[in-house]
């Protein structure tokens, strides 16, 4: 990437050179220096200040969001250290902040362009400076974000894939069913539902396909900038493309057969549940192996942010300052999508068993998740969810505690230099109002981002799918959203949310109905949606209470 901005600006430099070339004067002219500097230029800035220069314009350009221009100058950095032979702790820090730039580029891992072949991604970045300095704080926490952020990518197609399984076995079971004399009129639209599943598969199909997501790894071979690159050595399925192509169309015909009334052979309804078989057997093997992936980044990353947590609580004892509490919140989201990969594996063994019971497909993710919530459920995966969950909410804790202790401290700040606020000296007042006013702002800009935490900590609490349950708990994180801005409805949600979920229907009822009256429409739009629709509910079921008949809030 930064090889392409040379190249840019070398194509920039060259139309430039033709211009003056062709509309400036035949004679060179003499340069008249700045009339300001007494005629002489001035003197060169010496190597170390300009490294520090450069290092610190790329810290300022990363802070303000500008990626390419701080990875720019951080490649500069780079250059002239390893030129001049300076000393490796810049060298270390010219590479992260490469690193991090990287990052917040998604270019991850390293990549091709056309014209200059391959060019590091972060991974490499962040490796290069750890080599350097083994115990870089900053390096150790950008690999184990980098590896979270590449875990995403893998969990991503091994979802997809899971979509296009769950269709596959709906058609066989679809199709089983019709086949079934005692079905009568239903066989026919048993089989519509088996078709139309039939082409929305297919068209899946085709779309994972093109993105390379079923056959091949496209992350272990070169990937050029027009998209081609060489095959992997090895299928990732159980068979190849042309095989499992001959397998859907056999669905498709025999599917297209049974729906125009011919008389189906035993071989045509095997030939089907085997064609099935075969795709879905495939699909699998190559899901494991994107879950695999996606869990060996998901614990590489716990790994790094738990040795950078560690690293820095041992520096902030050693030196008295405060510990770098965000790392907290990157470890909530590490244990949120750890416990989410396991109640992904036990939620696919709950939509089987819907699958069984011949569950619509409207119905099949709320069955689901009914068997996977039920104490008759029993799962390792399961059990594996409810303790990553719980570590997550540990981890928000400790975040939303050390973020309250921070903003406390900065608050002190603010009021020390208010009592030593000297009248007299007009600039020194500007200043410190200036001061001031930036603290609040980055007070205030914080406090939404622990807003979130604290709601991410309350629907742990809430759904029952991460296994907390526990009502108490999410009303003292209600009480602290209450404590952070009263004004703000927001409290009455999560209070309202806690209660529908453990079915206490009349204060869910009024905790809804409290945050409609006092919820702003443009800020709040979705969730004054939500609470109308649950009080509805919440009013159907006191009112089956009463005896007028039975609870189906489900």
């Amino acid at each position: 990437m930064g090889s392409m901005n040379k190249f840019v600006a070398f194509a920039a430099a060259v139309l430039v050179f033709a211009a003056v070339g062709c509309s400036g004067p035949s004679e060179p002219e003499t340069f008249n220096p700045n009339p300001l500097t007494g005629g002489e230029p001035g003197p060169e800035t010496p190597i170390p200040d300009r490294i520090a220069d450069l290092l610190q314009e790329a810290k300022q350009q990363y802070d303000d969001m500008q990626y390419q221009t701080a990875f720019r100058q951080a490649e500069k950095a780079v250059q002239l250290i390893q030129e001049n032979n300076y000393p490796e702790e810049d060298l270390v820090l010219a590479l992260t902040i490469e690193g991090y730039c990287m990052l917040q580029m998604k270019y991850i891992d390293d990549y091709y362009v056309s014209t200059f072949g391959k060019q590091e991604g972060a991974v490499s970045k962040f490796n290069a400076a750890l080599s350097l300095k083994p115990d870089d704080f900053r390096a150790r926490l950008g690999i184990g974000l980098a590896h979270f952020l590449r875990h995403a990518n893998s969990i991503h197609k091994a979802e997809t894939l899971a979509e296009g399984i769950i269709l596959l076995e709906s058609i066989r079971e679809d199709f089983r069913r019709a086949m079934n004399p005692k079905q009568g009129e239903d066989s026919k639209e048993l089989l519509r539902e088996a078709s139309r599943k039939y082409t929305s598969f297919k068209a899946s199909r085709e779309k994972l396909l093109e993105l390379k997501y079923i056959f091949r790894d496209p992350t272990t071979v070169p990937v050029y900038q027009d998209g081609t690159g060489a095959d992997a050595a090895e299928w990732l399925g159980s068979t190849d493309e042309a095989t499992e192509t001959l397998a859907v169309k056999d669905i498709g015909w025999i599917l297209d057969d049974a729906l125009k009334g011919a008389d189906l052979k035993e071989e045509d309804r095997k030939l089907l549940h085997g064609a099935a078989s075969t795709i879905a057997e495939n699909w699998r093997k190559v899901r494991s192996y994107w879950r695999l992936q996606g869990l060996k980044d998901l614990q590489a990353s716990r790994n790094k942010l738990l040795a950078a947590r560690r690293q820095d609580a041992g520096i902030a004892e050693d030196t008295g300052r405060m510990v770098y509490f965000w790392v907290d919140r990157d470890l909530t989201f590490v244990f949120q999508s750890l416990g989410a990969f396991f109640m992904d594996s036990g939620l696919e063994t709950a939509r089987l068993q819907a699958i069984s019971e011949g569950v619509p497909q409207d119905r099949l993710e709320a069955r689901a998740k009914e068997i996977y919530v039920s104490d008759s459920f029993k799962s390792p995966d399961k059990d594996e969810s409810k303790r990553n969950y719980e570590a997550a909410l540990s981890y928000t804790k400790s975040f939303v505690r050390k973020h309250k202790e921070f903003e406390d401290m900065r608050r002190r700040k603010v009021d020390a230099v208010q009592e030593d606020d000297d009248n007299n000296n007009p600039f020194l007042v500007d200043l410190i109002t200036r001061y001031q006013e930036t603290m609040d702002e980055m007070i205030e800009d914080e406090k939404t981002l622990r807003s979130q935490m604290i709601l991410e900590a309350a629907a742990l609490c809430i759904d029952p799918l991460f296994q907390i349950n526990d009502l108490r708990e999410a009303n003292v994180w209600a009480e602290e959203l209450k404590a952070m801005d009263p004004d703000d409805p927001l409290h009455h949600f999560v209070r309202a949310t806690a209660y529908f979920m453990t079915k206490d229907w009349e204060s869910a009822r009024t905790e809804y109905q409290a945050f409609l009256n006092d919820a702003d429409i443009s800020t709040y739009a979705n969730r004054r949606k939500l609470s109308r629709t649950r009080v509805m509910t919440c009013e159907g079921n006191i009112k089956r209470s009463a005896g007028a008949g039975e609870d189906d809030s489900r």
